[in-house]
């Protein structure tokens, strides 16, 4: 991370101001109002009444029924449920005691000039998809197939939604047909099949409740309930809202957001404005004089004349300030500026990831942590992060700031977000597990106790593992009565995700000593690769790849691609590493990063195995090089003409540039010569089959003989690489940019790090390679993710925080996590025996002693 932060840029100031998307200020809206009704639950999703926008009563439900619905309903009874307790099912029985009323004219006549419209939009009303669902279940119940039970496990699910106003005979066909279907239906039905009717079921997420993680609800109710001091110990897992808190706090609360990772703060900043929170920034601060008030915290400005719009802000006048956006060396300036418009009792220092650089024995930044910690004047302070040590290790901190802030409480929030699976892959391309790691009984036991004390690794259980093992457990073991499948989970209603995965941690801790190494031998045994279930991929017929010596210039020898026809012959284990030949077809639905700390080294690995026949590289070179010429002589003019424009300004301090903008002759004449040489810019491209997941690619490289839609294809666009063939970067980060990668490091140019920030956030870059300086301030969605066999030395936490880089995103996706080195993966299912950033958080966490 840059230590050395400046004031917000143009560039970022312009950032900020952009909207976020329509999604995203749902959440946002529901974060707010979330702070008030923390139980809060919201759906967008349309039923007959909200499309045709007609206020709900037993007449309408009725009406609607027998005209829109009944048919349908029917239909699919006498077609595939005869003989079946729904069979004589109407509409009437179920308004019995319902004194029924002529329907409105009005009303009637609304219903029918919306008909046309309903019958083209039947897919998205509700009770629609509801009948839709229901016949599934009739037709595959009469045709004997097991298909029915994910009609049922979908249904009995979004019964569980807080739709609004859907219709209520609907409802009770739908209820009778659960019931029914429930009566013939075992547990294990639903848990063998869990993988397609829990993880890959589009239903569940299409239609769940938008509501607040359990961890922000916990958190609002902390700073409600009392005045008191309080020290919040915060942990949640990345990409569940954590850093979205500050948003609801403010509803009530002044908070200063104290960040590290500047990308962070940058982003909070972005959706508290979309919000319309007001917004202060305290970057690179000597004193208040260098505090930045967005428009909206603006109390004293004057007004553009141009515009008409808000010209030079007072950003002394802070009274209007909700949320103060600071770095760590920055706090203490910012915390004083707040303190001087507030009470301190009305203020929360929200801490965001107070863990970064606490894995070093020393680092630079740990004196101003013990500074603001020993300064702090606010008795309200969370401090937040995905991998916080535990209470028990954090004592000595809640005991220094006990002695600092009288009738203080700690407060504990633990969450653990379990809606997807992010697979732990190892360097064999094999999925991990507790069951697959250890095989004394001894080592897995520990290893359970530590999972359960660690509920966040849950969500890197895979489920489709998990099931193999539960069946074969059940079918193959003795177990305790009680954990049988089918009085562990009572109803079928009770299975989840999140449930299974407890239930798996369960029984591996019920597991007999005599029976484990059975069940070890035969699960380790058995696993399949989950990149080669064939061990065939197509061969590429190349010559061998000439790697250069350190500082040597960037070459290739002769490799030609094999016929797209050649056929499949078996290789070694790659883990999928091979990411732009024949393991790209694994890399889907969106981008990769690979975290490393040799960023060149990977990237040269990923140029020399795209086996870029030598003629092609040799013209790609040519151009760059020629590129790279005129871009110096560019440069070269350019230098010239800020040397002739500028001019000392009235303070003598700083150039400025001439107030009438307009250029001298010899400038215009070096003007005109740049505008000469930027037009002998070459456009510089690859031939689709050397792009990762291309349809050509694919031909090529992918085992399979259809190309797979979901392979994800990289989006650079032209005007993007023409900008970055005309910078001042390294070669090789211009191959990189061809096939779509991107690197993350301290790049000179900064120009190049932000149109590839722009493509991360636009997911349009195939993958980024970055070091883990940016695991805490990379925000963008990822798919899947490497950790490179160099950062086998980081800790247990570092671990945990680069893992959280991946599947962000609220949709359920494949996702993939590939460790280099299978040692990392061991050390992420065993209890650290040293865990450094809690003793130096017990060390820097300390008031001094006046």
């Amino acid at each position: 991370m840059d230590l050395n932060q400046s004031k917000l840029s143009k560039t970022e100031w312009e950032t900020i101001e952009k909207p976020v998307s329509e999604s995203e200020m749902e959440i946002l809206k529901l974060i707010v109002e979330g702070y008030q009704s923390p139980n809060i639950r919201k759906n967008k999703t349309k039923t007959f009444l909200s499309y045709t926008k007609i206020e709900k009563s037993p007449e309408i439900d009725y009406y609607v029924f027998r005209n829109f619905f009944e048919k349908n309903i029917h239909e699919s009874i006498d077609k595939y449920a005869q003989g079946t307790p729904l069979t004589n099912l109407s509409a009437l029985r179920f308004m019995e005691g319902t004194a029924l009323k002529q329907l409105k004219s009005i009303d009637s006549m609304r219903i029918k000039n919306t008909e046309k419209t309903i019958s083209n939009d039947k897919t998205s009303i509700f009770e629609y998809i509801l009948i839709e669902l229901l016949n599934n279940l009739l037709k595959y119940v009469k045709n004997k197939k097991q298909k029915y039970a994910f009609y049922l496990y979908t249904l009995i699910q979004i019964r569980k939604t807080s739709i609004a106003d859907i219709n209520v005979i609907v409802l009770r066909y739908i209820d009778k047909a659960i019931e029914w279907a429930n009566s013939f239906t075992n547990t294990n039905e639903i848990i063998t099949n869990a993988y397609q009717f829990i993880e890959r079921n589009q239903y569940l997420m299409k239609y769940e409740d938008k509501q607040l993680y359990p961890h922000q609800k916990q958190l609002f109710r902390i700073i409600k309930n009392n005045n008191n001091s309080k020290l919040v110990l915060y942990t949640a897992p990345t990409g569940t809202g954590k850093t979205l808190s500050p948003i609801g706090l403010a509803e009530e609360k002044r908070v200063i957001f104290v960040c590290v990772a500047r990308h962070i703060g940058l982003a909070l900043a972005k959706s508290a404005i979309s919000v319309e929170k007001k917004v202060a920034f305290a970057f690179g601060c000597q004193s208040a004089n260098d505090i930045r008030l967005h428009y909206y915290s603006a109390v004293e400005y004057t007004i553009n004349k141009k515009s008409g719009g808000i010209g030079k802000v007072d950003n002394s006048e802070g009274s209007n300030v909700e949320i103060m956006i600071c770095d760590v060396q920055s706090y203490i300036t910012a915390m004083h500026y707040m303190l001087s418009f507030n009470n301190k009792n009305n203020i929360v220092t929200y801490w965001d990831e107070p863990t970064i650089t606490l894995d070093y024995e020393s680092h630079e930044l740990h004196d101003i942590i013990h500074n603001n910690w020993s300064n702090n004047k606010i008795p309200t302070v969370v401090l937040s992060c995905a991998t916080l040590p535990s209470r028990e290790e954090l004592q000595p901190v809640y005991g220094d700031f006990c002695r600092k802030f009288e009738d203080a409480e700690l407060h504990t929030i633990t969450s653990h977000d379990c809606k997807k699976s992010i697979p732990i892959i190892n360097k064999e391309g094999f999925c991990e597990l507790p069951h697959y790691l250890y095989e004394k009984h001894s080592d897995m036991l520990r290893c359970v106790n530590h999972c359960m004390q660690n509920r966040t690794l849950l969500r890197y259980f895979d489920l489709r593992e998990i099931i193999t093992f539960v069946q074969f457990v059940g079918e193959s073991v003795e177990i305790n009565e009680n954990m049988e499948i089918e009085n562990y989970f009572s109803s079928i209603s009770d299975i989840t995700m999140n449930s299974l995965k407890e239930y798996y941690l369960e029984l591996l801790s019920n597991i007999e000593e005599n029976e484990w190494n059975y069940i070890y031998t035969y699960m380790k045994s058995t696993r399949k690769n989950r990149f080669r279930p064939d061990d065939v991929i197509k061969k590429l017929n190349s010559m061998e790849v000439v790697k250069p010596s350190a500082g040597q210039e960037l070459k290739r020898t002769t490799s030609v691609f094999a016929s797209a026809n050649e056929k499949k012959i078996p290789t070694k284990n790659t883990g999928g590493v091979l990411a732009t030949t024949s393991d790209a077809y694994t890399f889907t639905d969106g981008p990769t990063i690979y975290l490393t700390d040799e960023i060149d080294k990977i990237g040269q690995f990923y140029i020399q195995q795209t086996n870029i026949a030598s003629s092609v590289f040799e013209k790609i070179m040519q151009k760059i090089s020629h590129n790279g010429t005129v871009v110096a002589q560019i440069q070269k003019l350019e230098q010239l003409i800020d040397s002739k424009e500028s001019v000392i300004s009235e303070d003598n301090k700083v150039n400025a540039a001439r107030e009438s903008g307009r250029l001298s002759k010899e400038s215009e004449t070096w003007m005109n010569e740049i505008n000469k040489l930027r037009k002998q810019i070459k456009m510089v491209s690859l031939d689709p089959m050397y792009v990762p997941n291309t349809k050509p690619h694919q031909q090529i490289w992918s085992q399979y003989d259809e190309i797979m839609e979901n392979a994800f294809v990289s989006d650079i666009g032209e005007e993007n690489a023409k900008q970055i063939m005309q910078m001042d970067v390294d070669n090789k980060y211009k191959v990189l940019m061809l096939l779509g990668i991107g690197t993350f490091k301290f790049h000179k140019n900064q120009h190049y790090m932000e149109i590839m920030k722009q493509l991360a956030d636009e997911q349009k870059l195939f993958m980024i390679i970055a070091s883990t300086d940016y695991i805490y301030g990379t925000n963008y969605q990822f798919c899947h993710g490497f950790i490179g066999k160099d950062l086998c030395n980081i800790s247990q936490q570092k671990i945990y925080q680069s893992m959280g880089r991946i599947g962000r995103n609220n949709i359920q996706q494949d996702y993939t996590i590939r460790f280099r080195d299978d040692n990392m993966i061991r050390a992420l299912f065993t209890r650290s025996e040293v865990n450094l950033e809690a003793i130096n958080m017990c060390k820097l966490f300390q008031t001094d002693e006046v």
